[in-house]
């Protein structure tokens, strides 16, 4: 773990990466974890595990930085604000470029697909930090609405209501019923 000035990170050279795969295995310490929980604005993290591969692609140099990311997250109830534990086990593959040109989209319209790859992200000084990775496929695999298990279910009306019966049975006032009357009286 290293102070970066900003918060904590956890960084790897890759200034000299070649063709041969780099392998990484983090578990983070419990100070990594609250700083993770706290830039992501959630009651905790937990048992945060990472572990992976950095690999240089021969055809356009970039780093494919692809592994496996498990941890246990701790969020808010959206209903009732008390805790929720979610199991996070998710897949992800991140790539990194030296060149900022490739950060560039040249068309400002184009619509980015699911099954397309997002775009690069910059390595500053050559290093890459793992912890704010690792951070930020956390924040995608979060939950966005964590409800509590045991909390009733909203009930979903079975039938249409009926306007003008329940006009009816309300004794709706109708201030326009009687205007043909009076116009036809004219």
């Amino acid at each position: 773990m290293k102070d970066t000035g900003g918060g904590t990170a956890r960084l790897i050279n890759v200034e000299r990466l070649g063709r041969e795969s780099v392998n990484f295995d983090i578990k983070a310490t419990a100070a990594e974890c609250e700083a993770v929980a706290e830039s992501l604005g959630i009651l905790g993290v937990e048992d945060v595990q990472a572990r992976g591969s950095l690999v240089r692609k021969s055809a356009n140099g970039q780093i494919a930085l692809s592994g496996r990311l498990r941890a246990e997250a701790v969020q808010a109830c959206v209903v009732s604000l008390e805790p929720v534990k979610q199991a996070i086990d998710e897949e992800f593959t991140v790539f990194y470029t030296f060149d900022p040109e490739d950060l560039e989209v040249e068309d400002l319209d184009k619509v980015v697909g699911l099954e397309e790859p997002d775009l690069p992200e910059l390595v500053v000084g050559g290093r890459i930090d793992l912890l704010a990775m690792i951070t930020e496929q956390i924040a995608l695999a979060l939950e966005p609405y964590p409800r509590r298990a045991d909390l009733p279910e909203l009930a979903e009306a079975d039938e249409e209501i009926d306007m003008d019966q329940v006009k009816k049975e309300q004794g709706t006032h109708q201030p326009f019923a009687n205007l043909k009357d009076l116009m036809s009286k004219k």
